[in-house]
Parts: C-alpha cells; sequence; structure tokens
C-alpha cells in the first residue's frame, strides 16, 4: 500500500462505524492524497468529486483535526486550487 492509500485510509477509517458519513466521503477514493508541512493536499480527478468533498467538508476536517494530520486542507483539481480549508486549530495541539 503506497503513502497516498493509506491516507486515505486512514480518514475513512474513522468513519467505518458510521455508513451514512462513510458514504459521504467516498470520492475520496478517486482523489491523490499527500501531506506536507502541515497541509493536506487532496488532488481530485474532476470538479464534480472535488464539489462533493467541499459538501462534506465538516466530515473531512474532523479527522484531520483529532488525528493531527494538518492544519489546512487544500483541494485541488488538476493541479488548480479550488478551496482551502482551515482545520479548527483549537482541537491541533503539537508537542
Amino acid at each position: 500500500m503506497n503513502w497516498f492509500a493509506q491516507l486515505t485510509r486512514l480518514i475513512l477509517d474513522f468513519y467505518r462505524e458510521n455508513p451514512a458519513e462513510l458514504r459521504q466521503l467516498q470520492g475520496l477514493k478517486a482523489c491523490r492524497l499527500s501531506r506536507r508541512w502541515g497541509v493536506l493536499r487532496i488532488e481530485c480527478r474532476d470538479r464534480q468529486v472535488a464539489e462533493t468533498l467541499l459538501a462534506a467538508q465538516d466530515l473531512l476536517k474532523e479527522p484531520i483535526s483529532e488525528l493531527r494530520i494538518a492544519h489546512q486542507i487544500n483541494i485541488l483539481v488538476k493541479g488548480v486550487l479550488i478551496s482551502s480549508l482551515v482545520v479548527d486549530p483549537s482541537k491541533l495541539t503539537f508537542s
């Protein structure tokens, strides 16, 4: 399993007990995830997938915050930034 798939699996496993919320994030499987300098980049294959993830942004932010993956989420389509989301800084405590 590569690093991109591990990040996706980590986020989706956060909702394994809640199938309704997990379904809302299924578009994440069609994206390539990477993390650098506290920024999680989600490279989507098309605008529709990006819009689906934006609609579920609260579900996306929660595991990233709880698992301390990143401070910010950038959603891109073909290298173009669609949205930049700030993860709740009150939950992030890096020590």
